[in-house]
């Protein structure tokens, strides 16, 4: 690894440290170098706070002109933001290199960034480590183009197959570690979603709980709730105000709801919602509803426990003519204590 990638890598490390705190905008770090050696460090940290190379530039100590600046992802140039253009003040400042992983795909930028900060004289390197730090944004590179959610389906299922018992049994499927995981990846969507079964069956909570407990808008996919269901803890916590419904026809038992006549309207309707990334639990019926529309991503946990029998994690018209396998394409297998961690991407 060149240094060029190192630094870079370095840049993915700083980004990382505001996930789920920047939506909708990207996670970019920034490095900075005057003869080699780092001299400041900065990220972006939340939004509508400085960017990532503005950051670092406020927290140099020394001048830096005739320095290199690192950031994963191309400087903004354009005013139609909370925060001032970054390319305008990297000029500015006389840093004489830029080195990039990924241009922006916002229109407002795509590509403009490099250009005005070669038109100041400035040398720009990109698509260093592209690949990673197309991953590293694969929410905000998806939304930022389509105008739509980036759909993670999550699920845990036994060796044999199996999310539940027939009897709707599902809690604790997977190992702590496995669930500690799970709380991580909610940490980085918007929202998280389940049908009314698994609101009936579980009774979760749906927050993230890591140093701190959080909670993020908490969808609830039913056309059928009922009084009965407003018991349930996302319907009455503290955070009630974050929770919605999600159904085809209005339903006048809870008020914060979202109605939608068809999948692409649906997508419209959260997006509009402010929903950039939606990470989808279950059940079933809701997984096998975006599993046949479109989704972007799927985490499937799988232990080593066996049921023997019960629901399967897709009961969908399509699996009967086209296996599973064939639907996904397999990114990454990693082991989390005895479970199998399988992350994979639509084909």
């Amino acid at each position: 690894m060149n240094q060029d990638e190192r630094l870079i890598e370095r840049c993915f490390e700083l980004a990382r440290k505001s996930i789920g705190k920047t939506s909708p905008n990207p996670l970019v770090g920034s490095v900075i170098t005057k003869n080699g050696d780092i001299i400041s460090e900065g990220f972006h940290k939340q939004s509508g706070c400085d960017h990532a190379e503005l950051d670092a530039i406020k927290n140099s100590e020394t001048d830096l002109s005739d320095t290199t600046l690192y950031c994963n992802l191309e400087p903004c140039v354009h005013t139609n933001k909370k925060t001032p253009p970054c390319a305008q003040r990297i000029a500015t400042e006389r840093i004489k290199k830029v080195v990039i992983s990924n241009l922006d795909p916002n229109p407002l930028v795509a590509g403009n960034g490099v250009q005005y900060l070669r038109s100041q004289g400035i040398k720009v390197v990109i698509d260093i480590k592209k690949k990673e730090g197309e991953k590293l944004n694969e929410i905000f590179f998806h939304h930022i183009v389509n105008k739509t959610p980036f759909i993670h389906l999550k699920w845990a299922q036994t060796l044999d197959g199996f999310t539940a018992t027939h009897s709707d049994h599902s809690k604790w499927i997977s190992s702590e570690k496995s669930r500690l995981r799970v709380h991580k990846q909610r940490l980085a969507y918007d929202a998280i979603a389940i049908g009314s079964q698994t609101l009936r069956a579980d009774n979760p909570t749906l927050n993230v709980r890591l140093d701190e407990t959080s909670f993020k808008k908490r969808l609830i996919f039913s056309n059928s709730l009922s009084t009965n269901d407003l018991a349930s803890q996302v319907f009455s916590d503290e955070a009630s105000e974050l929770t919605q419904l999600i159904c085809q026809e209005t339903n006048s038992i809870w008020n914060n709801q979202i109605n939608y006549h068809s999948y692409s309207d649906l997508l419209t309707k959260l997006y509009d919602s402010g929903v950039s990334s939606l990470y989808v639990e279950g059940g079933s019926r809701l997984h096998s509803y975006f599993f046949d529309n479109g989704f972007q991503k799927a985490s499937i946990f799988m232990t080593s426990k066996l049921i023997g029998g019960g629901k399967m994690a897709l009961n969908t018209p399509i699996q009967e003519t086209i296996p599973l396998q064939s639907q996904l394409r397999i990114d990454e297998v990693e082991q989390i204590d005895q479970d199998m961690l399988i992350t994979a991407y639509p084909r």
